[in-house]
């Protein structure tokens, strides 16, 4: 391509500053605040001034009002209130109306624990409740309860990047459930992360799954993820921690969560991470019988139906998260711990992307010369060091034309998808699927190649993500629906683990006078050719848990694998013993063919 039509829409929606995330503004306390009579805020804190000879009354330490704050759907009015703890360091709360209603404090003991000094005593905590439930602020605040897009803002759980009309968008949930932060400038995570990713296509694969969050949830895209799977000694914990550094940092690990720490607080994590990026290490430690359905709760962005205590049904947690995860195992395999098998459904929200790029150096491609192990360790020590820059300035730039970004992202991504699957012209429902998010991944890369001037030519992201796509398709064992491919995976698993155990053989034998126990079918030729007729029973035995045996039987009919009757019909019947038994035939060479679909 002579012109760079990721550039050229970048440079259309507008110019970005590269000096960095700036910080957070400093708010000041709403204007039009009014305290009820008596009331009044002080250097020193909030004060009663009884009418009287009585002495005035300190009620709590100093604390500002950025306004009165709501939630999208106009409910949980609440006041919001900024202060300082004892180390200078800043806090927010939000103090339901609701919760000041009546003679409880429980609503006081997160924001005690936070440090806002408060008077004990039965009088002061009364007249505190009353300030707060009086007050009267006209300034608004929108309380969101997950971070990513709202309207034309990027909400975060400490910033909130963008202009919003007429009020704050802030994020009301568990600030420490991501680990957002920044430390060094942005350039020198430019020079030290994002350049030794160039030419590799794990690392690129990984750095650009950090920047799809804000595209997919710009265009309201579905969740999804991708699992780098391989051996511990490949390096795969580098890509983990370098795909964090786009976010954020300070921990051992940097942005980086396992997969048991999932159990607790599954809802709150996502969350947080909504928009962004859920990094989870060590999938082989999440519980195999959890497996499925936590990487489905993930991904699919809606959280457990739960009841009030007047068994009214709570709304529903959302959250959108694109998902990096790396184990020595994959999602099939971990829940075919519990004897089960995964369904084409769950596997296709998580693609296992093979860690190991071929190439003799675990996740790299090159290494520019060097070990692959010092190479690994200097790009994770850079991104344990500088972090959290890259995500929010790309952010900043996405914001300054929010609709034209979805637009253009739309456009690029149909186009990506169309070359993704240009070998593929009857391309199933699930391959479109993936090919579509591998597509997202790579504009969103692109896109950051632009925005923050990463030094990578001109569709290196599109190209390191093909490979990847291409990894993906080999690893799932062929093109076919997924259900298809476990299908078949499952009847050669079943051939091979019993062969004449289970299968009796028709050729050429004397048929033996002791019966076959738990007969799965039978062995024969036709035409010079080897087949395995199951019968209905062996048939249902051997795709339980599965797919549908049904549906496998017309897949394979219509390409043309099952051996069918003169009537045409999906069933072949065969003589045993002088009697006429249906049963369903296939090919040998349809199941160890490595050609075959």
């Amino acid at each position: 391509m002579t012109d760079d039509p990721f550039a050229a829409e970048m440079a259309r929606l507008g110019p970005v500053d590269l000096d960095g995330a700036p910080e957070a503004p400093q708010r000041q306390e709403a204007t039009g605040i009014r305290w009820p009579n008596g009331f009044r805020m002080r250097s020193s804190g909030l004060w009663f001034d009884p009418a009287g000879d009585e002495e005035p009354m300190r009620l709590s330490g100093p604390f500002r009002v950025p306004g009165l704050a709501r939630d999208p759907a106009g409910a949980g009015w609440a006041v919001t209130i900024e202060w300082q703890d004892r180390d200078e360091r800043r806090h927010r709360g939000f103090i339901s109306h609701a919760d000041l209603i009546g003679d409880g404090t429980e609503w006081l003991r997160p924001l005690v624990d936070a440090g806002l000094p408060i008077s004990i005593g039965r009088k002061p905590l009364g007249l505190l409740k009353r300030a707060l439930y009086e007050l009267d602020c006209q300034a608004r605040v929108r309380l969101v309860r997950r971070s990513g897009w709202f309207n034309s803002v990027f909400v975060l759980p400490a910033r909130t990047i963008g202009t919003a009309d007429g009020e704050e968008v802030i994020f009301e949930g568990r600030v420490d459930a991501a680990r957002y932060a920044e430390a060094g400038a942005l350039e020198e995570w430019v020079s030290a992360v994002a350049a030794p990713a160039a030419g590799n296509s794990r690392l690129l694969l990984a750095l650009s799954v950090a920047f799809a969050g804000p595209i997919a949830d710009l265009l309201q895209d579905e969740g999804g993820g991708v699992n780098l799977k391989g051996p511990s000694s490949v390096g795969k914990s580098t890509l983990l921690v370098a795909a964090g550094s786009v976010w954020g940092g300070g921990a051992r690990s940097g942005f980086v969560q396992t997969w048991r720490a999932t159990g607790n607080g599954l809802e709150s994590v996502a969350k947080a991470h909504s928009g962004t990026v859920l990094i989870l290490d060590e999938l082989g430690e999440l519980e195999a019988r959890e497996a499925g359905s936590t990487a489905y709760l993930l991904v699919n962005g809606q959280g457990k139906a739960r009841a009030t205590k007047e068994a009214e049904l709570r709304a529903r947690h959302e959250w959108r998260v694109m998902l990096l995860s790396a184990g020595e195992v994959g999602l099939a395999d971990k829940i075919s711990e519990t004897g089960k098998r995964a369904r084409a459904g769950q596997l296709v929200r998580l693609v296992d992307v093979p860690a190991d790029a071929g190439h003799g150096l675990g996740i790299f491609d090159h290494t520019s010369g060097g070990e692959p192990a010092a190479f690994a360790n200097g790009i994770k020590a850079a991104a344990l060091r500088s972090y959290g820059t890259a995500g929010p300035s790309f952010v900043e730039a996405l914001a300054r034309n929010p609709d034209g970004t979805a637009s253009a992202a739309r456009r690029m991504i149909a186009e990506v998808t169309k070359r993704l699957l240009a070998d593929l012209p009857e391309a199933d429902g699930q391959a479109s699927r993936s090919a579509h998010r591998f597509a997202l991944i790579a504009v969103a890369g692109e896109m950051a190649r632009v925005a923050l001037q990463l030094p990578w030519a001109e569709g290196e992201v599109e190209r390191a993500i093909r490979i990847c796509f291409d990894a993906w398709r080999s690893a799932r064992g062929g093109d076919g629906p997924g259900e298809l491919v476990a299908a078949l995976d499952a009847i050669r698993s079943a051939i091979e683990r019993h062969g004449e155990a289970r299968f009796r053989n028709l050729e050429g034998v004397e048929p033996s006078s002791a019966p076959i126990r738990d007969l799965l079918g039978y062995r024969l030729s036709r035409d010079g050719v080897l087949v395995y007729a199951f019968t209905a029973t062996g048939w249902s035995e051997t795709l339980a848990g599965v797919a549908d045996p049904k549906s496998v039987v017309g897949m394979l009919f219509e390409r043309g694998l099952l051996l069918t009757g003169k009537d045409r019909t999906h069933r072949h019947f065969v003589k045993v013993d002088g009697r006429s038994v249906p049963t369903y035939a296939v090919r040998a060479s349809a199941l160890f063919d490595a050609e075959a679909p």
